[in-house]
């Protein structure tokens, strides 16, 4: 027996060096959070009191080793009792129900303290006394490193809180070291006790393994109380409380923290609730390979941050550029693994408030929402964001589709697929990076689904298939085995340890036929989980039920303050734009931020006051186009707005708003303002060769509007319809600072506020002309490069020269106002002018007038010389003191 006793007190040495003996030892660190692990540990507490009572002892016996053993236990059995004393003292003592009690008993957390106890229970059960003897040297052997450990902490509780712990104490040390089974005279007999060689080997391997299962205890411990450091609810987490928020943010992926971010700088009162032990829990699984294809350009050439984000697409945004991703991983192509890390320091760094391990398990709504988890925790909001992703893994409706292996859990092990033919259903990256992962090992892959492939280098969507994933093609294209496939896969079934899928082509005039493969992997992508929210606030779907729908606020459309952030965003620009991606809804996540502001409390939306001149217009705009990385981004969605005031002597720059929220809101109602977007050329997409484009001279700036490459494009709209529109002309390096980027973009800009209100924009206001008519012509115009938009639309027939020449003074402010005339005379005198009427209308009118007493305008209108529009135009430009004084010329009050 020596031998086996030395073998333990060597495991003993090194136990006592374990990460938790280190932690316990750490004085910096709060005494009771160093304790933080107490209710973890309470399965082993409470199973090793029936361990010792009714597993060790055995009665009655003759076998002087049992004697020792039941003289030992008897000591022990009881000293759960100080535990649960410990246990009120530290304050985890909750009032909790029943239910609650046996998840926090069976949860993860508890495992490991459930897991020892089988496993004490088969080594001691029915086995002989030496045996279960040097189970119980061993057990006491890690007892007396820990509560060494522990008894030094809590006399440390006991003087800087006076709380008196027992079980952790001082108390239960000395009853570990007194006792009576362990005294010299014992200890003596048990040396002496031989033990033949061979079960002398079989006594040594279960001493290891118990004192591995001990250090997996105390591991599970030490992170247990790490993993509340920061987050002081322990055991409370699985009480039914009660907590109360205006913002509560699902999810603590890099939307959830993104939107935390700024919550937490303006002292919003908000939580994020995330069902993980930790931030980005997503990409701790995915992608699958774990290669990202979020690219990481640390070497730009730049040493402005701004610019230096339109390369880095896994940063999260921060006001002064402090925390970024490049500094985590020098690869273009990085590791999720290094995602996940940069998402934790993130949250650290930034102090954001989440609570981890929350799942949310139900959403319902009366005046606000209410969120139910699943320890029976309630928590409440005014505004609730969802920022979860989308979690449900889509399996399309085919029959047999069950006998198909899913990306989120076949083996990312090539050699698992040695000599295997293999079909991939899916094509976008998950199905090619699955590809990618098997050439080497498979027989032949087949990539289906009834749409051909699209290249993200075509379309400039990066959610399409990126060049990182299509080294398949080229084992398609060159004839190595492998195909893709253009097909609707009509159903798959069994044949012994062989799928047959029933195919029907897209391509090839109704051609079915069955294939034969011996594995299937579905790579059919994600979609919005909806499961959660009850009938009270449920929202609507879209897109094949794959997204909420929502405004272009991202809020739901039919359940109000219910807000979506993250990958979730892309609906609004699904397949077109990059809001599926960090690179992207980081934007848009600000963009809401600010919304929120505004919306909620009453904040203006962040712009800048700059002069009215056409100079000061263009620097602005170039200085933007040449920085912004969310214009850069986010291309034709997100975009810089210029309002000009209806007096004309007043600009605002609003920076990054989406064009929908402008135009679909009040902010479109301006009759003068300017988007400023960068964009790739309109018909982009539709390029056979995007290697070989007919690209403008960069010196044409005339013909700038046909580039094909990123550049800026300048919009003017009068409320919501279109009134002129500039291009900048491309740049291989996308900096627009020479003179031919410069100079026609501050000609556009003399033009139109030269002319406040174009003449496009008076026709409209007039009624002359539709919005559908002057897109036509300003498309004219462009083709036309020297022609003027009125000798556009008086060539089309739409308006007569007189009429636009009357206008153009208007917008010239050449007309001369006549006060000497009262209001109905001075209408009848323009509308002659402007050529809408004739000298006899306009009598008759007068003289109608003074017979019935009816407004003049109401007269024309009825008789239908005008409509109603094109008076209330002609009213607005009089003379401000005829149109007050004389209201007897307005079509109705």
């Amino acid at each position: 027996m020596k031998e086996i006793l030395e073998l333990i007190e060597n495991n003993r040495s090194n136990f006592s060096e374990l990460n938790l003996f280190r932690f316990l030892r750490n004085q910096s660190i709060n005494p009771v959070k160093r304790l933080a692990f107490a209710p973890c540990i309470s399965p082993f507490v409470m199973s090793f009191g029936d361990l010792n009572k009714y597993v060790l002892q055995q009665h009655p016996t003759s076998d002087k080793i049992q004697e020792i053993i039941n003289q030992h236990t008897a000591e022990e059995h009881n000293h759960w009792n100080w535990f649960l004393e410990d246990i009120q003292a530290l304050g985890y003592d909750f009032n909790i129900n029943f239910n609650s009690t046996l998840k926090f008993l069976w949860s993860e957390e508890t495992k490991s303290a459930r897991w020892i106890s089988y496993q004490l229970y088969r080594f001691i059960y029915d086995a002989d006394s030496i045996q279960k003897l040097v189970v119980l040297e061993a057990m006491e052997a890690t007892s007396s490193v820990f509560f060494s450990e522990i008894s030094q902490v809590a006399e440390e509780l006991y003087k800087t809180k006076s709380i008196k712990c027992r079980y952790f104490g001082e108390h239960h040390l000395k009853a570990e070291e007194s006792h009576s089974a362990f005294m010299p005279e014992t200890d003596d007999y048990i040396n002496k006790i031989f033990i033949p060689q061979k079960r002398k080997e079989e006594l040594a391997t279960i001493v290891n393994q118990i004192f591995n299962l001990f250090s997996d205890l105390t591991e599970s411990f030490f992170q247990y109380a790490i993993k509340y450091q920061d987050n002081s609810f322990p055991l409370n987490s699985y009480c039914s409380q009660s907590y109360d928020y205006e913002y509560i943010i699902i999810g603590a992926g890099p939307a959830g923290l993104q939107l935390g971010y700024f919550l937490e700088n303006s002292n919003r009162d908000y939580t994020i609730l995330e069902s993980g032990d930790s931030p980005g829990t997503f990409f701790k699984d995915y992608p699958r390979h774990r290669k990202l294809i979020s690219i990481n350009k640390r070497n730009t050439g730049y040493s402005d941050p701004e610019i230096n984000l339109r390369w880095d697409w896994n940063s999260l945004l921060t006001q002064d550029y402090s925390k970024n991703f490049t500094d985590y991983s020098k690869k273009y192509f990085p590791s999720a693994d290094n995602l996940v890390e940069y998402f934790n320091d993130y949250a650290k760094e930034f102090s954001l408030n989440i609570k981890y391990g929350v799942t949310v398990e139900k959403i319902s709504k009366n005046q606000g929402f209410v969120l139910l988890d699943s320890y029976g925790n309630t928590y409440s909001c005014k505004y609730l964001v969802i920022a979860t992703g989308c979690p449900k893994l889509y399996i399309p409706e085919i029959s047999g589709i069950e006998l198909a292996e899913k990306y989120t859990d076949v083996s990312v092990n090539p050699e698992d697929f040695e000599n295997q033919r293999v079909l991939i259903i899916g094509k976008g990256n998950s199905a090619f990076e699955t590809a990618d992962n098997l050439i080497d090992t498979a027989v032949t892959i087949h990539i289906c689904s009834p749409s051909p492939v699209t290249m993200a280098w075509k379309t400039k969507y990066v959610g399409h298939l990126r060049a990182v994933n299509n080294n398949f093609l080229d084992t398609y294209q060159l004839k190595s085995q492998n195909a893709i496939l253009d097909a609707e896969i009509l159903g798959i079934r069994k044949n012994r340890n062989e799928y047959v899928v029933n195919v029907k082509y897209s391509h090839a005039n109704g051609e079915s036929e069955e294939l034969v493969y011996d594995r299937i992997i579905l790579c059919t992508g994600f979609r919005f989980d909806d499961s959660i929210f009850d009938v009270t606030c449920k929202p609507a779907l879209t897109i094949n039920n794959r997204y909420p729908a929502q405004t272009s606020e991202w809020e739901s459309t039919n359940i109000q303050d219910l807000y979506f952030a993250g990958i979730l965003m892309h609906m609004r620009d699904f397949k077109k734009k990059q809001s599926g991606f960090i690179h992207g809804f980081r934007y848009n996540i600000r963009t809401l931020h600010r919304i929120f502001e505004h919306k909620h409390h009453h904040a203006p939306l962040p712009s800048r006051k700059i002069p009215l001149s056409p100079q000061a217009i263009t620097d602005f705009i170039i200085d933007r186009v040449n920085t912004s990385s969310s214009l850069w981004q986010q291309t034709d969605f997100m975009c810089d707005l210029i309002t000009v005031s209806d007096d004309s002597q007043e600009v605002q720059y609003f920076d990054e708003l989406t064009k929908d929220y402008i135009h679909e809101g009040y902010l479109g109602r301006h009759e003068h303002y300017y988007t400023v977007s960068l964009e790739f050329g309109q018909n982009v997409a539709d390029i056979t060769d995007p290697f070989a484009i007919d690209r403008v001279h960069k010196e044409d700036a005339f013909n700038s509007s046909q580039s094909e490459f990123i550049h800026p494009v300048i919009r003017r709209f009068h409320k919501n319809t279109l009134i002129a529109e500039h291009h900048v002309i491309e740049d291989l390096a996308s900096e627009w600072k020479e003179d031919v980027h410069i100079q026609p973009l501050l000609k556009f800009m003399t033009e139109q506020l030269t002319h406040s209100q174009g003449i496009g924009a008076h026709l409209l206001e007039a009624g002359l002309l539709t919005s559908e008519q002057l897109e036509v012509a300003l498309e004219d115009q462009e083709r036309q490069a020297t022609a003027r938009l009125g000798e556009v639309i008086q060539k089309r027939g739409w308006v007569k020269e007189r009429t636009i020449q009357f206008l153009l003074n208007q917008v010239n402010n050449t007309l001369v106002d006549h006060p000497e005339l009262n209001a109905c005379t001075q209408l009848g005198n323009n509308l002659v002018e402007a050529g809408l009427l004739t000298s006899a209308q306009v009598d008759e009118a007068i003289q109608e007038q003074k017979i019935s007493n009816k407004r003049l305008g109401e007269i024309l209108v009825n008789h239908g010389w005008v409509n109603s529009q094109t008076i209330e135009y002609m009213m607005k430009h009089l003379s401000k003191a005829n149109a007050t004084a004389q209201p007897e010329v307005a079509v109705m009050n």
